[in-house]
């Protein structure tokens, strides 16, 4: 990747139903982003060969000259990289709060089970990202199912990139809910070993 160009990971599952819901969307997002930031790049961290082939299916039909870099794995790199992040609701909102990156946090389930969801009224948090859960805010803004669209996640994004006092006090709250969260696993192991 370039130094001197924004660049922005693009963490779309690691599920296949996941990437079959969100690879699109996504897509979709960075399409836009690039249209109006000509200089972008994309990194795209895939778990495994499946979802990178269904990924770059998805690509070659929706954005084939897109300037994306997909990764075998290596997703704490690529989240360290980017100015900032499009990922699913999951783990890796929590790995992108501790690299202190910006993000934007998409979500879809199947409409039949999201209509369940909520008719039943199963879902008793405020939040679907693991970094606003921790954060009690919601940091990151969040795009669940019918809002998972590419023109409101590409708008999030953009603004992520323009927006450097933002960003500077979402690093400095991160890096709070980070030290919060230490347990010092290495010192309490040697306590333990001495005693």
């Amino acid at each position: 990747l370039p130094l001197d160009v924004p660049v922005i990971a693009l963490l779309p599952g690691s599920r296949v139903g996941e990437m079959q819901r969100l690879a699109g969307p996504f897509i979709d997002a960075a399409r836009l982003c690039l249209a109006a930031r000509p200089d972008l790049r994309f990194v795209v961290p895939l778990v495994n060969a499946r979802l990178r082939e269904l990924f770059a299916a998805e690509l070659a039909q929706r954005a084939p000259d897109l300037p994306a870099i997909l990764l075998d794995g290596r997703s704490r790199e690529a989240i360290a990289a980017a100015d900032c992040v499009l990922t699913a609701s999951g783990t890796a909102t929590l790995e992108t709060l501790l690299l202190k990156r910006p993000m934007v946090v998409a979500y879809r389930v199947h409409p039949l089970s999201y209509h369940l969801v909520k008719r039943l009224g199963l879902v008793k948090v405020p939040y679907i990202a693991m970094s606003n859960l921790l954060a009690g805010q919601a940091l990151a803004p969040e795009f669940i199912q019918d809002r998972c669209r590419a023109d409101l996640l590409a708008s999030a994004l953009l603004d992520w990139l323009d927006a450097p006092e933002r960003i500077a006090a979402i690093q400095a709250e991160y890096g709070r809910i980070h030290l919060s969260l230490r347990r010092h696993a290495a010192r309490e192991a040697a306590r333990a070993v001495l005693q």
